[in-house]
C-alpha cells in the first residue's frame, strides 16, 4: 500500500541517523544476458534459475580484478521486474536471495556495492518500468521494502540501495511546470526502505531519465534524511555518446565517426559523416532523412567542448544551494558507445570523453561510476579473461592500474 507523503516524511525523520557510505570511483556492472520479456523468462525454467543471470559468467576473479585496479565500488544494476511480476511468495523470495548473493560477490572482492533497482521499458507488461510507475506502484513499494530488509543484514557501511534507475516519466514536471509526480512517489519508496533498513544508505534521483536538471528540480527537504546520496546521469553530448546505439531512434542510431571533443569536427568530417550515415539509414529503412541527419551533425559541430561537463556544474550548484555536501552527490552513469556494429571508433576519443567527465566530477568533489564494465560501452578489454582494462582506459579513469 502506498504511504501518504506526510507519513513518509515522519518515518524518514525518525529512522536514519547513520552517515552515508563513502564512495569514490566505481563501475556499473552487467544487467542481463537474456533480454527476453518477463513472460518469456518465466516460461523458460532455466532463464531465472540463476538470478541475476549474469552470475553464470561473471567470476570472483573478475570482481577481484576491479578492486585490484582501483575501483572501490560497483553499481550493480538489477532488474526488479521478474520479482515484481512473481508477487509475494516463494519465487519472489528466491529472486531476492539471488540479489543478495550477487551483492555478496562484490563484498567478497573488497568492493562496496550499490544494489541499483533497474527495470526495463517493457510496455504494459507487469514488472516493466511503465507498470511499476503506474498501476503496480504499490506492489513496487512493498518489494523495495522486502529487498531493503534483506540488505539490512549486510554490512551497512559497505552497501547502498538505489530505489529506481532513471524514472522514465515526469519530464513535464521538470521542464514544463506541470505538478510533479515523482517527488511524492520517491518519498514513499524511501520511507518503505528506511523502515525496513534503518541504517542503510539510500540513493535518490530526479525523474525524466535521471538528468541533472531533474535532480536540480527536487526539494531535498521532502526527505529529511542525512543517510542518503543523490544521483544523476551524464551522457552529454548525446550524439557522441550514443552514436550507433540500436536502442536509440534515428538519426543518432545511424551516426558514426563523430569525433570527441566536438572541436575536432571539420567540414570534411561532417560531410563524410552525413553521407555515410544517410547510406546506413537508407539501407535499414528504405530511405534516408538527410535533413534530420544534417541537422544533427551540424548541431554537434556547434557544440562547445565544455558542454560535456555542464551537468556536473548543475548538480554541484544544486547541492550548494541546499547545503548538501558535494561528496553526497553521485554521478551514477557516464560513458559512450565506442563499438557499434562490430566496428570500433578511435579509442582516443572515448578515453578523452571518459577523462573529461571523470575529472570534472572529481574536481567538484563527487563520486562516479562509469558505464559500463563490459560490452560495446565497456571499459574492460574484451580480450582479457578477467575483464581487466587497458593501460589507456585506466589512465582515462585516473586509476592506478594505468601506471
Amino acid at each position: 500500500m502506498r504511504l501518504p507523503l506526510a507519513l513518509a516524511v515522519t518515518l524518514a525523520a525518525g529512522l536514519a541517523e547513520a552517515e552515508p557510505i563513502s564512495l569514490k570511483r566505481g563501475v556499473n556492472g552487467d544487467l542481463w544476458l537474456n533480454w527476453a520479456s518477463i513472460a518469456e523468462l518465466q516460461a523458460d525454467p532455466e532463464a531465472l534459475a540463476v538470478f541475476p543471470d549474469w552470475r553464470r559468467e561473471v567470476t570472483p576473479a573478475m570482481f577481484a580484478a576491479l578492486s585490484e585496479q582501483g575501483f572501490d565500488f560497483i553499481r550493480m544494476p538489477t532488474d526488479p521486474g521478474p520479482a515484481l511480476a512473481a508477487g509475494p511468495g516463494a519465487e519472489q523470495d528466491r529472486l531476492i536471495d539471488g540479489m543478495i548473493d550477487a551483492v555478496r560477490m562484490g563484498l567478497d572482492a573488497d568492493l562496496k556495492v550499490i544494489l541499483d533497482l533497474h527495470p526495463l521499458p517493457r510496455g504494459d507488461e507487469a514488472g516493466g518500468m511503465d507498470s511499476l510507475l503506474g498501476s503496480h506502484f504499490p506492489d513496487y513499494v512493498a518489494l523495495v521494502a522486502r529487498i531493503a530488509g534483506r540488505l539490512a543484514d549486510l554490512p551497512q557501511d559497505r552497501v547502498a540501495l538505489e530505489l529506481l534507475n532513471e524514472p522514465s516519466f515526469d519530464c513535464e514536471g521538470v521542464y514544463a511546470g506541470a505538478p510533479p509526480k515523482w517527488p511524492a512517489m520517491q518519498a514513499d519508496l524511501h520511507a518503505a526502505a528506511r523502515a525496513a533498513a534503518p541504517e542503510i544508505t539510500i540513493i535518490l534521483t530526479g525523474a525524466c531519465w535521471g538528468q541533472a536538471n531533474a535532480l536540480a528540480s527536487l526539494d531535498p527537504g521532502l526527505i529529511p534524511d542525512d543517510n542518503v546520496l543523490w544521483t544523476f546521469h551524464s551522457y552529454v553530448p548525446f550524439a557522441y555518446s550514443h552514436q550507433g546505439a540500436v536502442w536509440t531512434g534515428p538519426p543518432v542510431r545511424y551516426l558514426r565517426d563523430l569525433p570527441y571533443p566536438p572541436s575536432l569536427m571539420t567540414p570534411e568530417i561532417a560531410r563524410r559523416v552525413i553521407e555515410e550515415s544517410a547510406a546506413r539509414m537508407a539501407e535499414a529503412e528504405g530511405q534516408a532523412d538527410l535533413q534530420a541527419i544534417t541537422q544533427e551533425v551540424e548541431a554537434y559541430a556547434r557544440t562547445a567542448d565544455s558542454d560535456a561537463i555542464h551537468e556536473i556544474s548543475v548538480a554541484a550548484d544544486w547541492a550548494d544551494r541546499h547545503g548538501i555536501p558535494r561528496d553526497r552527490i553521485f554521478m551514477g552513469e557516464f560513458g559512450a558507445l565506442h563499438t557499434a556494429g562490430g566496428v570500433t571508433q578511435p579509442m582516443d576519443w572515448y578515453h578523452a570523453f571518459l577523462a573529461d567527465k571523470r575529472r570534472a566530477a572529481e574536481a567538484a568533489g563527487m563520486s562516479w561510476a562509469v558505464l559500463s564494465w563490459a560490452g560495446d560501452m565497456g571499459v574492460a578489454d574484451p580480450a582479457d579473461p578477467e575483464r581487466r582494462m587497458s593501460p589507456a582506459t585506466c589512465r582515462a579513469l585516473g586509476l592506478p592500474c594505468g601506471n
